[in-house]
């Protein structure tokens, strides 16, 4: 009888501490619940914004019209954003609701384009444009982290995922260059040195690599994969091309 009590004690408390746990993990729920709506609206005629840029679909379509000028169907925008088709549908319906832009025709012959009459037309435009010159500006900097003359570098180049546009934040701006050996070190040092104020001021951390021609013949004649998947995507910026290198390298081995 003594051990028949004690176990249902025991499992009377079992009951009771489950209860109590569920009972705080939702008190501790609705905590959080309260604490996500305590974030009030503004002003929609104050803060516009808010909804223009509300969201990553709104951005990336008014970025498509903004720069095209012109009407575009739903599947061009759907492409031109690499969006999916209800990111870009949500996109629209927001961005028309509050102006930004128009929608003209009806069923599958509906166009859309940015509202140039819009009150924040210049300034959204503006924005737009400063974001693409801001990546020209870093190609720039690369382009000039090794000096103009320099006879000693065969190629320099950006590839990766920056060179891809699959980047995210925090991606570092893959920086590849060729040189010969006994100079490599010293280029390599020199990019290095030149992007620090660049890359503070534009925002982007610089990984630079830096091969010499042997690497090169090896890399190809391997058909590494780092080396195939850099070819796919390099944007050269100074000399040739890595792949022709390659080539030239080949050519004078067989010759």
């Amino acid at each position: 009888m003594p051990i028949a009590l004690c176990w249902f004690n025991i499992g009377s408390f079992d009951f009771i501490l489950n209860d109590l746990i569920e009972y705080r993990i939702k008190r501790f729920d609705i905590r959080l619940e309260k604490d996500v709506a305590r974030s009030e609206p503004q002003s929609a005629m104050r803060a516009p914004l808010d909804t223009v840029f509300g969201v990553d679909s709104n951005v990336r379509v008014l970025r498509v019209l903004a720069a095209h000028g012109g009407p575009l169907s739903s599947s061009d925008i759907t492409r031109r954003a690499k969006l999916s088709k209800t990111g870009t549908r949500q996109g629209l319906i927001s961005l028309e609701e509050c102006g930004a832009i128009v929608t003209e025709g009806s069923g599958h012959s509906r166009l859309h384009r940015f509202n140039h009459d819009y009150y924040l037309a210049p300034q959204i435009k503006a924005l737009f444009g400063a974001e693409s010159v801001r990546f020209e500006k870093m190609l720039d900097a690369v382009r000039l982290s090794a000096g103009e003359q320099t006879p000693d570098l065969s190629s320099l180049f950006v590839y990766g995922s920056v060179a891809r546009g699959e980047d995210h934040l925090g991606s570092d701006l893959d920086i590849g260059l060729v040189a010969r050996q006994e100079v490599l070190a010293g280029i390599v040092e020199r990019v290095r040195a030149n992007l620090r104020q660049s890359s503070r001021s534009l925002g982007f951390t610089p990984s630079v690599v830096g091969l010499d021609l042997d690497d090169v013949s090896r890399l190809d004649r391997d058909r590494d994969p780092w080396w195939n998947s850099m070819l796919e995507d390099a944007i050269v910026l100074q000399g040739a091309r890595p792949e022709d290198l390659a080539a030239r390298v080949r050519e004078r081995a067989d010759g």
